[in-house]
């Protein structure tokens, strides 16, 4: 092998590997190991839940300058076997607890129950007037279970809105970017569409949840228990 050449390749490998790592920057790449069990009719709950809307509990803007274009549904609060609100909404970003999540400059330290980190946890968010007037049917910490891109994932009920206006329709940066992996969501960047349902267990609290962490085998042991109940209550 020729010495020029020689060092051409060296040069060429050297400056991959400096390169490499950059493009995975300010994106979680956690395992999903918070995503329902295949046995569940994911398709066959979106379309029920598109139908369970006779008992709006309150609604809620999706972003400031919207009117209250998003209505939390009651219709499934006393199904046999199981309790559960639901709404339809988008996914912006919370990134509490999360270093270096690009683009927000709203971070805190602090979530509502504790200082859970939004890269480490999937959390959801909800508007901290509707936590405060319905207090009987939602506990802190309760699951969720989130059908976004297609697929359902769960998470806990981690943070409350009290902005003003209070929007809703926020998860955190881990369960963002698990929802829409090709998106980039970031801080400042979060799913738009008003697609993504939101399905609360409200009582139902999600075992191991830490200061910062939680168990994720757990969430997820509870996630597919509910959901089972909820599909087996709604004849699916």
């Amino acid at each position: 092998m020729r010495p020029s050449f020689f060092f051409f390749l060296s040069f060429s490998l050297i400056s991959f590997t400096l390169a490499a790592p950059t493009s995975a920057t300010n994106f979680a790449t956690k395992d999903t190991g918070f995503s329902a069990d295949l046995s569940i009719d994911v398709a066959g709950i979106l379309s029920a839940a598109q139908a369970a809307t006779a008992d709006s509990l309150a609604s809620f803007p999706h972003n400031s300058d919207a009117p209250e274009d998003v209505e939390i549904f009651g219709d499934w609060a006393n199904l046999p076997g199981v309790s559960a609100f639901h709404f339809f909404a988008d996914m912006d970003v919370d990134c509490d607890g999360s270093v270096g999540c690009s683009g927000d400059g709203s971070e805190q330290s602090e979530t509502s129950f504790g200082h859970l980190d939004a890269s480490k946890v999937p959390f959801f968010v909800l508007p901290a007037d509707f936590v405060a007037e319905h207090g009987d049917i939602i506990h802190p910490n309760a699951v969720g279970a989130i059908i976004c891109g297609g697929k359902m994932v769960y998470g806990i009920f981690g943070d409350a809105n009290g902005a003003t206006p209070q929007v809703i329709g926020e998860g955190s940066l881990l369960l963002a970017q698990t929802c829409f992996p090709n998106d980039g969501l970031n801080g400042n960047n979060g799913h738009e569409p008003l697609d993504v349902l939101y399905i609360v267990f409200g009582t139902a609290v999600a075992p191991g949840v830490k200061d910062e962490t939680i168990d994720i085998d757990g969430l997820k042991a509870v996630g597919d228990e509910q959901v089972g109940l909820l599909q087996a209550a709604l004849q699916l």
